[in-house]
């Protein structure tokens, strides 16, 4: 039977190919959840910087270390999933 990833899991997945990837200075990605775009999420590869922009609350977050980014995302959507 196959091993489930955690929700976590999935999105440190995701940050670590933005970290990853080499086809230009940032690296952006949505988050989505029940077909809204919650969150979009800029990685700065040259200042190895992250910014988290929440949509709903039209707040940006900043972060140099990959799992409080991860953290924080998680926390955002889990925010959602509870109020539905």
């Amino acid at each position: 039977m196959p091993e489930e990833t955690s929700q976590l899991q999935d999105i440190l997945k995701r940050l670590f190919a933005m970290k990853k990837s080499k086809d230009g200075r940032y690296q952006k990605r949505r988050f989505d959840l029940y077909g809204l775009e919650l969150l979009q999420v800029t990685y700065d590869q040259e200042n190895q910087e992250w910014d988290v922009l929440d949509h709903r609350l039209k707040k940006h977050y900043h972060f140099d270390d990959i799992d409080l980014v991860a953290i924080e995302i998680y926390d955002l959507l889990r925010d959602v999933q509870l109020t539905f």
